[in-house]
Formats: C-alpha cells, structure tokens, sequence
C-alpha cells in the first residue's frame, strides 16, 4: 500500500522543478534582453557624443573666448490686458543679455563658493557668496525701474511688451538664486 503513494510523490515533485525551471528561464531570458537594450543605449548615446565632437571641434574652441556682444534673449510674446496708465520703461535685447551674463557669472561663484564649504573652506564660501550677492545686486540694479513698473503692470493686469515676457521669465530662477546666496551666507 505505500507503493502508491511514493509515484504519485515523485509526479508532483516532478512538476514542480519543470514549472520552477521554465519560470528561472523565463527570468533569464528577460534579463538578458533588458541588459542588451541597456548596453545598445549607452553604445548609442556614447557613438552620437562622438560624432558630434568629430562633426564640430570649432566651437569647443571657440566657447571659452569672450563674444562682444550678449547672445539676443528670446523675448517671447507681448502680454495683452488693459492698456497701460503709463508707458514702460526701456527693456533692450541688450540689458536682457546682461542679466543673462551677470545671472551666470553669479551662478558660477554661488556654486564654486558651495563646493568650497563642503571642502571645509568657510571663509572662501563667504568670499564667493558675497561675491554671487553683489552680481546679483547688479542685477536688480540693471532693471529695478522695469521690475517696479512689471509688478504695478502685473497687479493692474496691464498690456505687456514681449521683452517684459522675457524679464518674467527669467526672475523666477534669478528670485531662487538669490534666495540660495542669501541662506549660504552671502551679504
């Protein structure tokens, strides 16, 4: 009477493993795919990096040389709503670019003076922080009439110039700028 129960033990444990081995199968075999596509990305972003430095050595070299003149800032669409109680003040392609300049030349010394306090150097971070601050000061300095006249515009929901689109967008990530030298220790 025992005979009968060890073949039907030895089906089901039979089953099992073959069941078990077509799902470790399945498993490796996705894997495998998924490494494959991995690997075919990362040749590929790396070949197109490649032949684009092949494509354009000019102005790798010629990026770090000074240009005369601020590249023109995309200034967007003009801003409907009511007509003006008073007219704009002067918003030039010109000063856009240098709050371009001035906002990357901040940003380059914010960063440098971040690197420098998880370095340990306290003093050279506040050296670069004041430094960012007073770029920054420029800033608001280059277009604080424009700003003023932007926020009555804004609150009387006046008609803006597309240069004003431009200065909108542009504020906020120069507001949170200012905010992260403020907090590192920039005065």
């Amino acid at each position: 009477m025992a005979t009968p129960r060890t073949p039907s033990r030895s089906r089901s444990s039979g089953r099992a493993p073959s069941t078990s081995g077509s799902n470790s199968q399945m498993t490796v075999t996705i894997g495998a795919i998924a490494i494959v596509v991995v690997v075919v990305i990362v040749v590929m972003m790396n070949g197109g990096g490649k032949d684009d430095a092949a494509k354009d050595p000019a102005p790798v070299a010629a990026a770090p040389a000074p240009s005369p003149a601020p590249a023109p800032v995309p200034t967007g669409s003009a801003k409907a709503g009511k007509t003006p109680a008073r007219p704009a003040p002067a918003l030039t392609q010109e000063t856009l670019g240098k709050l371009d300049e001035l906002f990357g030349k901040a940003k380059a010394a914010y960063n440098e003076g971040s690197t420098l306090r998880t370095a340990g150097d306290n003093a050279g971070a506040r050296s670069k922080q004041a430094e960012a601050k007073a770029l920054l000061d420029r800033w608001k300095q280059l277009v604080e009439a424009q700003l003023l006249w932007q926020e009555e515009a804004q609150m009387e929901e006046w008609a803006q110039p597309a240069e004003y689109a431009a200065l909108e967008r542009i504020y906020g990530p120069f507001a949170k700028l200012e905010k992260s030298v403020r907090m590192g220790g920039g005065k």
